[in-house]
């Protein structure tokens, strides 16, 4: 693996993991650490999100979204769907797409086919709301949650893409990697300050998590798994996973 920009937790016991250098999408025995399987896409690696059983979405430097076809110890390259601007973050909500660009900064959310269901208008208020938005992620209940790494915040939106909340803090530096882990909790890499940050969206309130003195540097992407209370971190300058238990 070099440069994982994401992960994502297939099971208890296996890791699908984006290696952006090597323009791979590896399949990981997350108790041995084994690559299981690797395929090469037609771009640089992203994010990955899961949209059903045994599909993934990747979405890959050069204005693409590779689905990929996850089965017993395989990876297979599945169809190419082809936009207009650079795509970085990806999640799914209702088997449709919702996807992040930075230039310009904006949030789409797209059918499976391409077709734009709804755009977030990046001006609020007059205000522009994203500078960088790059990670996301969401919840069942229809909520997508944005990292912006040079704004220093995470914002919730509706499922049509409406702003609902963003949160700021102290905690909240250069965040990057986020996944949603229950109904008013969210994990977030603080990534200038080598930490992982626990997230009340309904409080707003943070707590220090993990931090540098836990072997943390520059973490850029997390996953977990919630059979096995375990969170595996990408570094933001490095080629390995982390795992830690969740207590």
């Amino acid at each position: 693996m070099d440069k994982p920009t994401d992960i994502a937790v297939l099971s208890p016991t296996e890791l699908l993991v984006c290696n952006y250098h090597s323009k791979t999408v590896s399949l990981v025995d997350s108790i041995e650490g084994d690559v299981v399987a690797t395929v090469s896409t037609p771009g640089r690696p992203r994010m990955i999100c899961f949209l059903s059983e045994g599909i993934s979405a990747v979405a890959l430097e050069g204005k693409k979204v590779q689905l990929l076809k996850v089965g017993r110890g395989t990876l297979t390259l599945d169809n190419v769907l082809e936009f207009d601007k650079e795509m970085y973050g990806i999640a799914s909500l209702n088997n449709n797409l919702v996807l992040s660009s930075i230039d310009p900064s904006c949030i789409e959310m797209m059918t499976l086919e391409g077709k734009v269901i709804c755009t977030f208008d990046n001006e609020k208020d007059g205000r522009q709301v994203f500078h960088n938005p790059v990670y996301l992620t969401n919840y069942k209940d229809g909520h997508i949650f944005v990292s912006d790494c040079d704004g220093n915040t995470v914002t919730k939106l509706d499922n049509r893409l409406n702003v609902m909340r963003t949160y700021t803090d102290l905690n909240l530096q250069s965040t990057s990697g986020i996944i949603s882990i229950s109904r008013d909790q969210l994990l977030v890499c603080s990534y200038d300050n080598h930490r992982i940050v626990l997230l009340n969206t309904r409080t707003g309130n943070t707590t220090v998590l993990l931090a540098e003195q836990d072997g943390l540097s520059y973490p850029y992407a997390l996953s977990n798994c919630h059979t096995e209370r375990k969170l595996f971190v990408a570094s933001g300058y490095g080629s390995n996973i982390q795992a830690y238990t969740l207590v």
